[in-house]
């Protein structure tokens, strides 16, 4: 194959990883390298397309935990991920059979219900965020 196309192919990789930063082009950019260097002394399009996979298969397997392991330590939580195991403070009663509850969390209100249908909140209860379903807040009762 005409070593331009896996140029081409680089390119198209180098882009879609540079767009998207998930660490999963990448190493198939590496691949399709190694096949443009493979095609350039030899002109067997099934020895390149192997090169290509073996290669690209190679890198994601052994080098992309390794990058992971360095990239994410440094990954600030979302704002969903630091809500769990907060305070909150519930603003209105938090009712799950009439659908009800608003609580605070880090000043902003936020639609709020009880991890349990039986158990309610009174306003200015204080209670913690079990967990984050879309926009609402599940809370459980706040533990000593």
């Amino acid at each position: 194959m005409n070593p331009l196309y896996w140029l081409a192919i680089l390119a198209v990789l180098l882009i879609v990883e540079a767009a998207t930063l998930a660490l999963t082009t990448i190493w198939f950019a590496g691949g399709a390298f190694v096949a443009f260097l493979v095609s350039l002394f030899c002109d067997n399009i099934v020895v390149e397309f192997i090169v290509f996979l073996v290669c690209s298969v190679a890198l994601f397997l052994f080098c992309r935990p390794s990058a992971l392991r360095r990239f994410n330590r440094r990954r600030a939580k979302t704002n969903v991920e630091s809500a769990i195991g907060q305070t909150v403070r519930v603003t209105e009663e938090v009712n799950n059979y009439s659908g009800t509850g608003r609580a605070v969390l880090s000043g902003m209100e936020w639609a709020a219900r009880s991890f349990d249908d039986r158990v309610t909140f009174p306003p200015n209860t204080l209670a913690t965020v079990a967990r984050v379903e879309g926009v609402k807040l599940i809370i459980q009762p706040k533990e000593d």
